[in-house]
């Protein structure tokens, strides 16, 4: 504020949403009324201030400015973290009541401890006694354009602020449509650019009177900002109405003018809370910063110095200290890393404050070598709490290099690390929808040329049925009917065997999967529905019950088991005593067949052609289903496309709506071109 360089300990943490007052009275003003001690006039003043919260001030008094009062109350509220500005409520000539208008100063005004504001109120009111001005009745010779051409000749800064727009002596009330929409022609240009406030807007839309949303149309382009004055003619007062806020950095009159002027990031009834986890300072203990501590603003924070002054290094502490790895691009990662240990230096040490979503304070530490950073809450230690799920939600980092890196790859690693987690659902469903498109070509390319395979097996049929039509002419087939009788139902038994088998494989592995999550389910005691939950487990308690049976089959099945083993053992056998007698059966068919003159028949032939005439008919009936399963595959691989794009579809969105809160590539562009800058 003014010449003062120290900032006071209200913007430690940078820019912040403070209540303003910018019609204020005091005690100079003749309809101001004050009665306690006159000794501790000023000191009661500023704790009206304090009492209402007030954080920004502007003395605006009828046609007056009282420097000395202003100084001494300037000087009193510095010690309370309040900042005051110097003002005048000028009544211009405009309108059949005049139109009063908030004159707010810059220290230019006040410089080497004169006072230029009183000189110029004098010249808005030529021949005029004070006391013939200085009242809440008095008006100006001057109109509106006339006083803004005064105020220019001086070179000195100002803005404006219209008083209670909509009541008496207001702008809206006095001017009407007619008058106000001149405000939009060149020759109102100054006045407009000066003018930064609306005070005390009420009427949004109300067809029989001025209002919001008329006064908008009839100045078109040009709004200025919504403010809030208390008007206050005693202590008392002060405070009263509505409130407004404005987000300063600093305790000036250029602060203030710069808010007014980006009124919708900086203007607002009620102070912005911030609801995202943020970093409140970071302090060193030994190395290059030793001693060294840095607040933070909650919103962005920028670092700027010459090559060299520790930008760097604050920023890869930080990420040392939140354990945030680095990107897949990252560039010059070793560096990074052993500019980490020549900042912090042998048992150096960092501590982060910092602030999560709730609120809650925590301080992070971590010591250089060590191998994990360190939380606490409330000075405890908190074994478990992860930094970046619990105390800074998904902090994103860059370094200089990153942002200035170009190489493949670097855009699509820039654009993750912006996201964040936000893409970590939709791409754990596209790697899962992936397996799934495979899983369907897979299965369609199995059957993809199952035709060619029905054509191939029914021709080894055909064939394999022609030459088995010569040995069944010679009676070979009737002869050597028992022995293939018995190997087939060797075969299926043993089938059979293997079927039951695989199948109590599976039903103990399911077991083995899901019992102890089902017998773990019960007991739960509900606080509210403890009645509806008794209900509920009656009814689960089903599931238990079956499990119990299983398993005892399962016992049951080990007796069934060996007796299907030794049926199949049995069977065997029969076959196994068997051999000679077949043998005895080939030998007599094969002299026959000698004696006949066939001695190309072969018995051995014989039988592998039936097993492959079995064979090709089994192949046949599988490839049939296949076959027709191939339209319904063609189908299904469709349709996983189809999700599979969507999801595609979806990342991609998730990416460019992102970008687009950004600011778009504009944003993207800024981004590699600032030096340093991070925000949590």
């Amino acid at each position: 504020m003014g010449n003062d360089t120290k900032a006071p300990e209200i913007f430690k943490y940078g820019a912040t949403w403070l209540r303003a007052d910018f019609h204020l009275h005091t005690h100079a003003d003749q309809k101001f009324k004050y009665s306690d001690d006159e000794d501790y006039y000023y000191s009661n003043y500023v704790e009206g201030l304090n009492k209402a919260g007030i954080r920004l001030g502007v003395i605006a008094n009828h046609n007056k400015f009282d420097a000395g009062e202003f100084k001494a109350l300037r000087n009193t509220s510095k010690n309370n973290d309040i900042c005051l500005l110097p003002g005048v409520e000028l009544s211009v000539n405009d309108g059949s009541n005049g139109v009063h208008t908030l004159i707010v100063f810059s220290d230019q005004w006040l410089e080497n401890g004169n006072d230029y504001i009183s000189p110029f109120i004098t010249t808005m009111f030529p021949g005029k006694a004070e006391s013939e001005y200085q009242n809440e009745n008095g008006r100006s010779d001057k109109n509106i354009l006339q006083a803004v051409e005064e105020l220019e000749k001086t070179g000195r800064d100002y803005f404006l602020i219209f008083a209670h727009v909509e009541q008496r002596s207001g702008l809206w009330c006095e001017m009407g449509g007619g008058k106000l929409g001149d405000f939009k022609d060149k020759r109102y240009e100054l006045v407009r650019r000066r003018t930064l406030g609306f005070q005390k807007v009420r009427t949004h839309d109300k067809p029989d009177a001025v209002c919001r949303i008329k006064v908008k149309a009839w100045l078109w382009n040009w709004y200025p900002a919504e403010v809030e004055g208390s008007d206050c003619k005693s202590i008392a007062d002060i405070g009263n109405g509505k409130k407004c806020y404005l987000k300063l950095g600093a305790f000036s009159f250029d602060a203030v003018k710069f808010a007014l002027i980006d009124k919708d990031n900086r203007v607002s009834d009620g102070p912005v809370v911030h609801k995202h986890s943020h970093i409140r300072s970071i302090r060193f203990t030994g190395g290059t910063l030793k001693d060294q501590r840095l607040h933070f603003s909650p919103e962005l924070n920028t670092l700027i110095g010459i090559r060299g002054s520790g930008k760097s290094s604050i920023l890869e502490v930080l990420r040392y200290a939140l354990e945030i790895p680095f990107g897949e691009k990252a560039g010059d990662q070793e560096y990074k890393q052993k500019l980490v240990g020549f900042t912090l230096g042998s048992g150096g040490k960092v501590e982060i404050d910092a602030v999560d979503r709730y609120g809650r304070l925590y301080t992070i530490r971590r010591v250089w070598k060590e191998p994990f950073s360190e939380v606490l809450s409330d000075g405890k230690l908190q074994p478990g709490v992860s930094i970046r799920e619990t105390v800074l939600r998904k902090p994103i980092y860059f370094g200089q290099k990153d942002l200035s890196n170009t190489g493949e790859g670097f855009e699509k690693d820039l654009v993750y690390k912006l996201l964040g987690s936000k893409l970590d659902g939709v791409r754990r469903h596209i790697a899962q929808q992936k397996e799934k498109v495979t899983d369907a070509i897979d299965r369609l390319l199995k059957v993809s040329n199952v035709q060619d395979q029905i054509a191939e097996q029914k021709q080894i049929k055909q064939d394999t049925e022609h030459r088995l039509n010569f040995y069944k002419e010679h009676g070979v087939e009737e002869k050597l009917q028992k022995r293939l009788d018995f190997d087939s139902d060797v075969r299926l038994m043993q089938k059979g065997v293997q079927l039951t088998t695989h199948f109590v494989s599976e039903l103990e592995s399911l077991l083995a999967q899901h019992e102890d999550d089902l017998r773990n389910f019960r007991g739960y005691q509900s606080k509210h529905n403890n009645a509806l939950f008794k209900k509920f487990y009656q009814q689960y308690e089903s599931y238990i019950t079956f499990i119990e049976s299983v398993k005892n089959w399962l016992v049951s099945e080990k007796t069934t088991k060996q007796l299907l083993i030794a049926s199949q053992t049995e069977l065997s056998d029969i076959r196994k005593g068997m051999v000679e007698e077949f043998a005895e059966i080939e030998r007599k068919l094969a002299e026959a067949l000698k004696s006949s003159g066939t001695q190309n028949i072969s018995s051995d032939e014989f039988l592998n052609l039936k097993r492959k005439l079995a064979t090709a008919t089994q192949l046949i009936t599988a490839l049939e289903k296949q076959g027709d399963q191939k339209k319904s595959l063609q189908n299904q691989l469709l349709v996983e496309l189809k999700k599979l794009n969507e999801l595609w579809l979806q990342e991609f969105n998730l990416i460019k709506d992102e970008l687009n809160k950004e600011g778009g590539k504009e944003a993207f562009d800024r981004r590699k071109e600032i030096y340093q800058i991070w925000k949590p």
